[in-house]
């Protein structure tokens, strides 16, 4: 662990995506802020971080990240999943609308030359 010069400690990226897991599968904050001798505030601010932007918002040592990168994350990650719901849907349109114009090939086929309409069922 790195010191400062005043003194503070700098925990490094795997410390403190360590300490986030142990709280997030179930152990107690506080117990995991004891055990590993740091503020519980220290945790929640590494929660809120992860929560928000995700691990890599747990920037390295040094690597100052900006302040709007984390809602920036999460607002392209809605973005990217709105865009993929929407292809989904679009997909599934163009699934029956191939499956439509197949059957009504497959009616034109069967259609007989009496000048008969074909029925559609």
């Amino acid at each position: 662990m790195k010191k400062t010069r005043n003194g503070r400690r700098i925990f490094s990226r795997e410390f403190r995506i360590e300490a986030v897991k142990r709280v997030q599968k179930g152990e107690k904050q506080s117990a995991v802020a004891r055990d590993l001798k740091i503020a519980v505030t220290l945790i929640a601010r590494w929660r809120r971080q992860v929560r928000e932007g995700g691990e890599s918002a747990l920037c390295e040592i040094g690597h100052r990240r900006s302040k709007n990168s984390a809602t920036e994350t999460g607002h392209s990650d809605a973005r990217v999943a709105e865009l993929e719901r929407l292809v989904g849907r679009q997909q599934a349109a163009i699934d029956f609308l191939e499956q439509a114009l197949r059957q009504v090939e497959e009616l034109r086929r069967t259609k007989k030359d009496d000048g008969a309409t074909a029925s559609s069922k």
